[in-house]
């Protein structure tokens, strides 16, 4: 093993110890921690609520589709330093579990539910968009449970769309009969 292998676990292991020590004296049980819990729970209540059965099955791949990409987009900016998450669901790993396996795929997923036509889809992800871009994520920051770094409002948005269209062009090219 050479040095910057040595330097980079080194580091590593720093980061971990500094995490769960944030995690068990500033995080865990605060009030914005409860936050978390809650929005990891309350948007799959209503999805089981309102999803529609028949489609289950592409619903819930359209949703996997979403995670992996917000999943491996947020590890990619934190680990290029755009984004900290300074409250987190858990202590290490799954950096913005509420946001990545809740939030984000079940509005997705809803959208994809109830909008079949691309035209009324690519509406509703557009209003989506502009939600999660200009309204959620300042109301995130100004919360405390996100700090951007190297990130703008309008590459969310951006990211939203993008998201959102190649989801649905990936379920409806291999999803069809």
């Amino acid at each position: 093993m050479d040095e910057i292998e040595k330097e980079l676990i080194t580091l590593q292991e720093r980061y971990a110890t500094l995490a769960i020590e944030n995690w068990l004296s500033g995080a865990v049980l605060t009030w914005k921690w409860w936050f978390l819990v809650f929005m990891f729970i309350f948007p799959w209540l209503i999805f089981i609520k309102y999803l529609d059965r028949d489609r289950a099955l592409q619903i819930w791949n359209f949703g996997l589709i979403i995670i992996i990409i917000t999943t491996f987009t947020d590890d990619l900016g934190s680990e290029l330093s755009a984004w900290i998450y300074p409250i987190k669901f858990v202590p290490v790993g799954l950096l913005a579990f509420p946001f990545d396996y809740s939030i984000i795929p079940v509005a997705y997923m809803l959208i994809y539910q109830y909008f079949k036509a691309w035209k009324t889809f690519s509406i509703a992800l557009l209003s989506q968009a502009t939600i999660f871009a200009f309204v959620g994520e300042p109301f995130s920051v100004w919360l405390g449970v996100v700090t951007y770094l190297k990130w703008e409002y309008i590459y969310s948005f951006v990211f939203y769309i993008v998201t959102g269209l190649a989801a649905r062009f990936f379920i409806q090219k291999f999803t069809s009969y």
